[in-house]
């Protein structure tokens, strides 16, 4: 069994590898070519003298070898800060872009893809040649999860630059080249036959434009979105009809491979090559020639060396949505599926059966990735899955008759009604949706699916081991995740306090491990922003809380009543449903706070003023020390110099967020506060690293291990460099979300942080 599995170690060691080289770590180049070159030559030699030695030693030659050829893969495109003169591609690809045209081609003295945005009414075809001049830069990351990220759309279509021309000409083509014109073909015959045709586009050609963004949410929160994606199911269909029709014909076992492969690798090329399809055509090109040589193939062993080719030659796949979810499933059912036969019972229900497990197994594969991507896990899709497919069948095998031409046969009516059926079982079928949507993924979550893994592995050899010791060890195991399951959520899941990139402006979100919510702020933008209709809490925040699967917030806090803190939270107010709200009393005349006090009203919410000496205990051991303002002094103190300050406690850890305090209310601060009080892990540096917030004296008594600074594009100066320069000076590292968010996590005492994809080797700012 171990020699049916050989590729499946190996796949793991270059997964390992690549993602540890897609980290963007810091490491010498030279020094890790040196080291690797040793290694090499240090495992051929004691695989010569047959050492046992070099089977451990070739592993960290495999994961080392990947690790270096991601960092190569991942490399970012340094484009010139100077605009490019006469730039010119030749378009493969067309979208339509909101208020533009956006046309995609090679640039081959970068050897990467360029999206160009083009007037809106620009007539331009496939295979025309676009000149354009203009600045040509890295696409704009999200500044938070939840939110649309035009670097990662432009890098799944293998872009890796984006321009809008200060000025361009087209120039027309000899046409688009043959796939594209029978793309073009198939789609204008799907159109012109049906009345709705963007399912089966969808299907077809995994062309989801004219798909209703109605329709699509329905199939998403169904669990059976994956059927959309051009896929192995896809191909595994065409497959099997045009396997049918070959077992037919007088052809031989090689001349119905040749031809079966061809017509499933034209296809491949037709929907674009995409990583799904790629793995279930090479995956079943190693299958059916082995079926041809009459060989006996292990499925795992031929999933795993697909792996293997495909990240070696493209190692950015592993972080493409579609490569870890189609590898996922297909993983999981080559897993489980010799298990799940059903061979006692009656044949129609062993259908039933065989493919509700199959489909159980594909999505628990995956599960912690859905998770991860989406934020929450239909448990509806292994039914709708089963109900769909044969819809889904017959809508593949009638579109692509359409799309060659065929659509006079009479097919188009039978999907028009299939088309209506499938609606109705959709509407009906999503009232009954449910999904599971936990705020974190924990170790609980992690250690179910290695033991479901794990399960699946043991279970697939009995004849090397005796069945009592493999009942024993899943019992065991089973026993284990019970245990963890069962434990108190503070013994689980850390504290977690997550600083949002709002730009110049404080936002932060706290979980506790009961998943409990806090919003400290919302950040904001200034009243020249606001009249031209940004709204950093509508644009951002919102996102970010929906995309954490937030339904209610239990407690808001307003530090201070300024714009970039407080013109974010209505956003928050309009769109959650809040518990409590604290702040510091203080109010002003301006719109933003007459509006934030007219929402609370709304809802029933009365403000709670809070003072130094206030303390609030929450789930879980978790405690919130309120230090400032104190009531003999706030009336004399300016709103920045106002600013609540609060210690988040837990677990023999303490997070300090000070708002705006400047020279007063820090001094009031430290005057009054025993240094013990202040003593913290993470401190939030005042006033976004202002020059008049720099007092020695609160990092002497916080002496914290990180600081973290809340700030984004400003004239103010912020971080003003002085107070960069004392951090510095007294080791203590410091963090912005001038790039991304950045969170904090507590547990037992330890802390450590994360910064968004956005951030770059530690302490850079924009």
């Amino acid at each position: 069994m171990s020699r049916a599995v050989r590729f499946a170690p190996l796949f793991g060691a270059i997964v390992l590898g690549t993602v540890l080289g897609s980290q963007d770590v810091a490491v010498e180049g030279p020094a890790v070519w040196g080291l690797l070159g040793g290694t090499a030559l240090t495992w051929l030699w004691l695989e010569f003298r047959g050492s046992s030695w070099a089977q451990g030693l070739f592993w960290v030659v495999v994961v080392a070898g990947a690790f270096l050829r991601a960092e190569l893969a991942f490399q970012e495109v340094q484009w010139s800060t100077e605009p490019y003169q006469g730039v010119a591609i030749q378009v493969s690809q067309i979208e339509e872009a909101g208020s533009s045209l956006r046309v995609l081609g090679d640039y081959p003295p970068m050897g990467v893809k360029v999206a160009v945005h083009l007037a809106p009414d620009e007539e331009v075809e496939i295979g025309d040649t676009v000149v354009f001049s203009g600045l040509v830069g890295t696409p704009p990351e999200a500044p938070n999860p939840g939110v649309f990220c035009y670097k990662t759309y432009l890098a799944a279509r293998g872009a890796a630059g984006v321009c809008w021309p200060d000025q361009y000409v087209v120039r027309r083509g000899a046409g688009p080249p043959i796939l594209a014109r029978i793309r073009s073909y198939f789609a204008r015959n799907i159109q012109e036959s049906l009345s709705n045709p963007g399912l089966v586009l969808s299907l077809v050609l995994g062309d989801r434009s004219q798909l209703s963004n109605e329709q699509s949410e329905r199939w998403r929160a169904l669990g059976t979105g994956h059927l959309l994606a051009i896929s192995g199911t896809h191909l595994g269909l065409l497959a099997l009809v045009v396997g049918v029709v070959l077992s037919r014909s007088s052809l031989g076992r090689l001349g119905r491979f040749v031809v079966l492969q061809a017509i499933l690798g034209g296809y491949v090329l037709l929907v674009g090559a995409r990583p799904s399809t790629l793995r279930a055509f090479l995956a079943g090109l190693a299958g059916g020639w082995a079926g041809v040589r009459r060989r006996q193939a292990s499925g795992l062993e031929i999933w795993a060396l697909v792996g293997c080719l495909l990240l070696l030659v493209e190692p950015r796949l592993v972080r493409d949505i579609s490569f870890q979810l189609s590898f996922g499933a297909a993983g999981g059912i080559l897993l489980w599926g010799p298990l799940l036969r059903f061979s006692r019972v009656r044949p129609a229900l062993r259908w039933v059966l065989s493919s509700l497990a199959v489909s159980a197994a594909a999505q628990l594969s995956i599960m912690p990735l859905v998770l991860q991507h989406f934020g929450s896990f239909p448990l509806l899709g292994t039914a709708a899955t089963l109900i769909m497919l044969p819809f889904v069948t017959v809508l593949l095998g009638g579109g692509i008759l359409i799309g060659l031409g065929a659509g006079a046969l009479g097919i188009a009516p039978l999907l028009e009604m299939l088309l209506g059926v499938l609606e109705i079982i959709e509407v009906g079928l999503v009232k009954w949706a449910v999904a599971w949507q936990p705020m974190r993924i924990g170790v609980d979550v992690w250690l179910l699916w290695c033991f479901f893994i794990y399960s699946g592995w043991r279970l697939r050899q009995p004849q090397i081991t005796r069945p009592r010791m493999t009942l024993r060890r899943l019992s065991i195991g089973a026993l284990c995740v019970a245990v963890v399951f069962s434990l108190p959520p503070q013994w689980k899941y850390p504290l977690e306090v997550t600083a949002l990139n709002v730009g110049q402006g404080d936002c932060l979100f706290i979980l506790t491990p009961s998943n409990q919510t806090i919003l400290i702020d919302g950040g904001g933008d200034s009243l020249y922003w606001q009249e031209r209709g940004r709204n950093v809490g509508l644009e951002r925040v919102v996102p970010y809380l929906k995309h954490r699967g937030v339904e209610k917030l239990d407690l808001v806090i307003l530090s201070h009543p300024h714009e970039d803190h407080l013109f974010g939270l209505l956003a928050v107010l309009e769109n959650f449903p809040v518990g409590m709200v604290l702040d510091n009393g203080q109010g002003t005349d301006s719109p933003s706070y007459e509006k934030y006090l007219t929402l609370l009203a709304e809802k029933g919410i009365h403000p709670h003023p809070v003072q130094a000496g206030d303390e609030m205990a929450l789930e879980g051991g978790v405690r919130l020390r309120f230090l400032h303002p104190h009531r003999s002094t706030l009336e004399y103190l300016s709103h920045n110099d106002a600013s609540v300050v609060v210690a988040l406690d837990f677990q023999r850890s303490t997070m300090l967020f000070t708002g705006d305090l400047e020279a007063v209310g820090l001094l009031e601060l430290l005057q009054r506060i025993g240094p013990n009080a202040l003593k913290a892990d993470v401190v939030k540096v005042p006033h976004h690293g202002s020059r008049s917030s720099l007092d020695p004296r609160l990092y002497e008594a916080v002496d914290p291990a990180w600081a973290l600074i809340c700030v984004g594009p400003n004239s103010f100066g912020h971080p003003h460099g002085e107070v960069l320069a004392h951090l510095e000076e007294q080791g203590i590292p410091w963090r912005t979300t001038s790039n991304g968010p950045v969170s904090f996590y507590s547990i037992f005492g330890f802390v450590w942080v994360r910064c968004g994809e956005g951030f770059r080797n530690g302490q850079g700012i924009n």
